[in-house]
């Protein structure tokens, strides 16, 4: 029998299928660097580059978004209005050859021998006997410093941590854009976004902590009605205060005497230059007349430490803030502003929040405003981490009434970024969770130590927590060891509605303000206080897709402590590695199908010929 040609080739569309299930082209939004990303209503072009600049004393060489026009470290500042799209072009010009290297195993062995001060190395007395027996999770050691991507922290935009962006792909790998590679970010801005203060910083898994401590921070307004209606009540001296913990090292390098420390001197607050600065100044000050209101966008960008907000007039400041502190307003926190300001003497700040203050001062003066009293509480009891510092100055001169506000703060009253109708309600939680931050002491295992997400480090190709759009979700979030750990969820918000702690507000005053909170505050990083807990009602939107959850101690990140999320539905994917012997009988039987089709086609080609031949002489001997 011969095969009609009008017949589906079935050994073709056989071998078709099994290679459509094995290979798959997944979609990028990496581009040529010789090509635009143009296509939003607002558009940036954003450089990582490595950049030599003045930075305290010192000449500083590190990673920075910021350009050679610049005089500041931080990349250029972004807005956008609700309702637009913005497009951003990062351009990775990273240089291979700046350090510090990524620390190895044996870097981890050497500092559990020597840890050079009380820190966390001398808790934990057993130690490997040398670098040969320590296992390692490769996925949760600091590496790949000069690979880099984007995070607009804060913002309800689409998910963007995985390839491409909006991914619904449970494969999809982290965003990680190598030197001389460009990336595309294209976002959509809700009509109903929120205005207010927002930031933007580097998210690749492994090399964040490293990145920040050099500087790669940048500002994000979206546009809103608060700044009108400040000045509408006469408060025109705005200024941003932005805390940065870096981690330095002094260099002998002909061009510069300042770089980044290494990764494990960092988070250990070993490094011998480990300043807290604002706006990348030590002890910045700022004038203000007596009477005039000076309101301050301030953004904690810290990456290992947290941070008070206190204000004394000078020389009062090692004086207890309950008897000495300078009383100031909160108008708004983590981008979404209040209806009414709320007054307070002391704030405790971790890295990621926002806070917009308003200060006000009665009589002229120089007065300071503090970090102190975190020392013991951020991590198991260790005093001298972090260290007291005094923040910035403020000038405050004779001023006439002109510069007063209209009416007193306590009476001012603005457009909330979120009605109240807006609030969660507990008929709205679809479900509960819970959310374990740990720490593990496995002296054989590096990272060291290792930090976990219910037990367990960060595995990229696992989808950890699932949500949907639109839902309410409550997660407790514990707090298993003495340390502090800043919560952080993507592109959502939650409100907090329990926060409590095994400490004593006694020993550790200042856990006090952690532990007053508004359950009506919207937030997108909220501190899980030592041996603790929170609880929290996350209100999910309409962007779907894998993103992460996380500590927004960067160092713990990268060493373990964050947790994918999945959005809505996932995308079907087929894993080879799910399905070998699948794929094995496949190729075994797309050959045999071939094989047997060409020997099925030349019997039939012989048996055509033989046919036509016995009718050919058939017919003559007829004639």
């Amino acid at each position: 029998m011969i095969r009609d040609p009008r017949d589906p080739p079935w050994n073709t569309i056989f071998l078709l299928l099994c290679t459509l299930a094995v290979f798959t082209n997944g979609a990028t939004n990496f581009i040529p660097c010789s090509d635009s990303c143009n296509s939003g209503d607002v558009n940036y072009n954003l450089v990582a580059s490595v950049r030599t600049m003045p930075m305290m004393n010192y000449t500083y060489r590190g990673r920075t978004y910021s350009n050679s026009t610049s005089p500041s470290f931080m990349g250029p500042t972004m807005r956008v209005k609700p309702g637009q799209s913005l497009s951003i072009k990062l351009t990775n010009n990273l240089d291979y050859n700046l350090g510090p290297n990524p620390p190895t195993a044996a870097d981890y062995w050497k500092m559990l021998q020597n840890p050079g001060e009380h820190i966390k190395y001398q808790r934990y007395k057993r130690r490997a006997p040398d670098p040969s027996h320590m296992k390692v999770d490769h996925a949760n050691m600091p590496h790949d410093f000069q690979t880099t991507n984007l995070h607009l922290h804060g913002l309800d935009v689409e998910v963007h941590m995985f390839d491409p962006v909006g991914t619904h792909n449970p494969d999809a790998p982290h965003i990680a854009i190598q030197p001389g590679e460009c990336y595309c970010y294209n976002f959509n801005v809700p009509d109903h976004h929120p205005g207010g203060m927002y930031w933007y910083h580097p998210h690749v898994h492994g090399a964040t902590a490293i990145q920040m401590w050099s500087g790669m921070i940048g500002l994000l307004y979206v546009d809103g009605p608060l700044e009108a209606e400040l000045q509408e009540y006469g408060i025109t001296n705005t200024q941003e205060f932005v805390i940065w913990d870096p981690a330095f090292r002094s260099v002998d390098e002909k061009n510069h005497n300042l770089e980044v420390d290494e990764f494990l001197l960092g988070q250990t607050t070993l490094s011998k230059i480990h300043p807290f600065l604002v706006n990348g100044e030590q002890t910045p000050n700022f004038q203000v007349g007596m009477g005039e209101v000076l309101h301050l966008r301030a953004l904690c960008a810290t990456i290992e430490n947290e941070n008070t907000f206190i204000v004394y007039p000078e020389g009062m400041e090692h004086n207890s803030w309950k008897e000495s502190a300078i009383p100031f307003w909160v108008i708004a926190s983590d981008g979404v502003t209040f209806r009414k300001p709320r007054k307070k003497i002391i704030m405790v700040m971790s890295g990621g929040q926002r806070d917009e203050i308003l200060l006000q001062f009665d009589e002229p003066g120089r007065y300071v405003i503090s970090q102190q009293g975190i020392q013991g509480m951020q991590f198991f009891d260790m005093r001298g981490h972090p260290h007291d510092q005094i923040l910035a100055t403020i000038t405050v001169s004779e001023s006439s009434d002109e510069s007063k506000p209209t009416v007193p703060i306590s009476e001012m009253e603005f457009t909330p970024g979120y009605s109240e109708e807006e609030s969660i309600k507990a008929e709205d939680i679809a479900g509960s969770e819970t959310i374990v931050f740990s720490m593990g002491a496995d002296f054989d295992k590096t990272p060291f130590p290792q930090y976990y997400v219910n037990g367990q480090s960060f595995d990229p190709n696992k989808i950890n927590f699932h949500a949907k759009p639109g839902e309410a979700r409550e997660y407790t979030l514990i707090n298993a060891n003495h340390n502090a750990h800043p919560f952080h969820i993507h592109v959502n918000r939650f409100q907090v509605k329990e926060v409590g702690s095994e400490l004593s507000t006694e020993v550790y005053p200042v856990l006090e303000s952690v532990l007053d909170f508004d359950p009506d505050i919207w937030r997108d990083t909220f501190m899980v206080p030592p041996n603790g807990r929170t609880r929290i009602w996350v209100q999910y939107k309409n962007y779907t897709g894998k993103t992460v959850l996380h500590c927004h101690f960067l160092a713990h990140e990268d060493t373990g402590m964050m947790a994918t999320l999945f959005i809505g539905e996932q995308d079907w994917v087929f894993r080879a590695k799910d399905h070998i012997q699948w794929i094995i009988g496949c190729m075994i039987g797309t050959v045999f199908s071939s094989v047997g089709l060409i020997l099925h086609v030349r019997r039939e080609k012989k048996r055509v010929y033989s046919a036509v031949a016995m009718n050919e002489l058939k017919s003559k001997a007829t004639d």
